[in-house]
């Protein structure tokens, strides 16, 4: 069956069921291939969702005309692979096979991309869930031994906004750096550390006190990513010299694309 009879298949199933119907991820022109095929039904509307603003790749759902876009959750989630083959590997096409190779279908992979150290990107939630297989059948041949998931700080995808901080601090401490960087009290920032939503480097941390160093990566959920760029000396007064780059977090709704869903 050819993209258009599977957009009006899934248009049916959408009206039939009051629910909505997931295409999967699909590329521009299938979008709006899909768009164009259910246009003449006024029963229906298409919504695109791809975890990030700005996203090419993007879960293409059918849904009632009348369906609460706030109450759908298109599952979309964030991963990192580490391991395999393709793990460093700078060919797309690699790291494409090696996520095929889990067992992964093609309709249940987002956008892919390159962080300069691994690749990270978007896949259907269902993934995780179902150990390899978006249709939740969990079919991988290989598992997901390779594959991280992410929490959405943790992703370095291009639609991020960054930010370059030069600042002082008293110590190298987790909670100095992570309060010159965050805006947020080191106060506030040491209770947040403490309850577990803090990562350095990929590794979860729950002390204050953790010293940090020039290209740390530090995580903090809810707040963004901070990269230790550089530590120059120290001023007269005594105080360390930092320059930080802060990523914003733009995932902070999975269930919304910041605008880039269309209705037909």
């Amino acid at each position: 069956m050819d993209l258009e009879s599977l957009a009006r298949e899934s248009a049916r199933k959408a009206t039939e069921s009051s629910s909505p119907v997931s295409m999967g991820f699909l590329e521009p022109k299938e979008q709006e291939t899909v768009v164009r095929a259910v246009s003449s039904s006024a029963d229906v509307v298409v919504k695109r969702y791809g975890g990030y603003r700005g996203a090419v790749r993007r879960k293409t759902v059918v849904m009632p005309a009348y369906y609460i876009d706030e109450a759908y959750d298109p599952k979309v989630s964030f991963f990192a692979l580490r391991g395999g083959d393709a793990a460093g590997d700078t060919d797309r096409e690699s790291a494409t096979a090696s996520l095929r190779a889990m067992g992964i279908p093609r309709e249940s992979i987002g956008d892919l991309f390159w962080t300069g150290q691994e690749w990270q990107g978007v896949v259907d939630a269902l993934v995780f869930e179902s150990g390899g297989n978006g249709s939740g059948r969990g079919r991988g041949n290989r598992g997901l031994s390779d594959l991280a998931e992410l929490d959405p700080a943790e992703v370095a995808h291009p639609g991020q906004v960054a930010k370059v901080i030069r600042a002082t601090v008293a110590s190298m401490r987790l909670d100095a750096v992570a309060g010159a960087g965050f805006p947020a009290s080191r106060t506030r920032l040491a209770q947040e550390i403490r309850v577990g939503r803090f990562r350095v480097n990929g590794v979860a941390c729950d002390s204050p006190a953790a010293h940090v160093s020039p290209g740390d990566v530090i995580v903090c959920r809810g707040r963004g990513r901070l990269v230790v760029d550089e530590v120059a000396g120290a001023t007269k007064r005594g105080r360390i010299s930092l320059v930080l780059t802060r990523y914003s977090v733009q995932l902070t709704d999975r269930r919304e694309d910041g605008g880039d869903a269309y209705a037909t």
